[in-house]
């Protein structure tokens, strides 16, 4: 026994060895960003530093340009010193012009296996990705990924990854929505959603309605929100947890039920929370507010014909005859949406 335990602990050695040789010799790309001009398909990306055994952070991104999707990473390995992987790569940002002309293309692509990092999560900017992977390429090495991931894990955008991606794409009952990310003198910020219907771009939705898509799809409901009152009267909480449930009865009344544990930053000064009827205002006037911006948004997402939280999906679990041009054609557009939302308030950090 001892001596398969001292074999197995040799082989675990040599191949960490082997492991670390190889990342010496490669270009392990963490990020890309795609564009599209004319009929030329121009793509930028960037790798970690330690790659090149150097403390800083190439300034400038490899670039390479195609006249399709098959032949960007070809163009990309002439210009690399050392091969290159993908298959660690983390983040994909497309423009808008790309996301306009080319999302089926890449919907294959992703789909074909070509690029096998099903973890990567895909972003889309209404400026150029290249602007984007340059800005990156300044900072840390992961920094875009990380920025995502904590908007992801704490702020107000929907999980989303090339799994969710292809299955949203391919798949019936729901729409494809992906997170957007735009650059404001120099800042990088996460900055909503865009909403799709099959290979058309078909809405933009704020940080604020994307934090609403959060509520409804993730299983993890976290985030942050304000709301004014009055013209010095906020409310600022942080959302801890939650659950949220759909029910779509059979003559389309559609009943979101949300619950969410939060924890606040801020009230108006008036609210003292010590006294049971001033805690049962905060609660309202959250509850109150939040249920009337999620029903406007859905009635929103409804009139533009598009379904990201997956309605289609959703009433075809209940009904075996489901056709999606049949439930998107007649029955989508006269669904009738009630909110109902309850605010558990666990601790306040507010002094009052």
């Amino acid at each position: 026994m001892k001596e398969h335990i001292l074999a197995l602990f040799c082989c675990c050695l040599l191949s960490g060895c082997a492991q670390e040789r190889i990342v010496n010799r490669i270009n392990i790309i963490q990020s890309m960003g795609v564009d599209i001009e004319g009929e030329t398909i121009k793509l930028s990306a960037s790798y970690p530093t330690y790659i090149k055994a150097s403390r800083q952070q190439s300034v400038s991104p490899i670039t390479a340009e195609s006249k399709n999707m098959y032949g960007i990473f070809t163009a990309l390995t002439t210009k690399s010193s050392q091969p290159v992987e993908l298959g660690q790569m983390r983040t994909l940002v497309i423009s808008e012009k790309f996301a306009r002309e080319a999302i089926s293309e890449l919907a294959d692509y992703i789909n074909r296996d070509f690029i096998k990092s099903s973890n990567a999560t895909i972003v889309i900017t209404k400026q150029h990705a290249s602007s984007i992977i340059s800005e990156t390429s300044k900072k840390p090495p992961f920094f875009l990924t990380e920025l995502i991931e904590q908007n992801m894990n704490n702020g107000n955008t929907p999980m989303t990854n090339y799994h969710s991606f292809v299955n949203q794409y391919y798949g019936e009952g729901q729409d494809v929505y992906l997170p957007v990310i735009n650059k404001d003198q120099g800042i990088l910020h996460m900055d909503g959603i865009a909403v799709f219907k099959g290979d058309e771009l078909k809405l933009w939705l704020t940080n604020e309605e994307g934090l609403y898509v959060k509520f409804l799809k993730d299983k993890a409901l976290t985030g942050q929100y304000d709301f004014m009152t009055g013209p010095k009267d906020m409310y600022s909480f942080i959302i801890l947890s939650g659950k949220s449930n759909i029910a779509i009865a059979q003559n389309g009344k559609t009943t979101i039920s949300l619950e969410l544990t939060i924890a606040l930053r801020e009230i108006p000064k008036k609210i003292n929370i010590q006294k049971k009827d001033d805690l049962h205002e905060v609660k309202k006037q959250i509850e109150d507010k939040l249920s009337s911006e999620i029903k406007t948004m859905l009635i929103r997402l409804q009139k533009n014909n598009v379904d990201p939280i997956g309605f289609g999906e959703q009433y075809r679990w209940q009904h075996r005859n489901y056709r999606e041009n049949v439930f998107y054609g007649t029955i989508y557009p006269n669904l009738d949406f009630e909110v109902k939302t309850k605010i558990i308030i666990l601790h306040s950090g507010v002094g009052h």
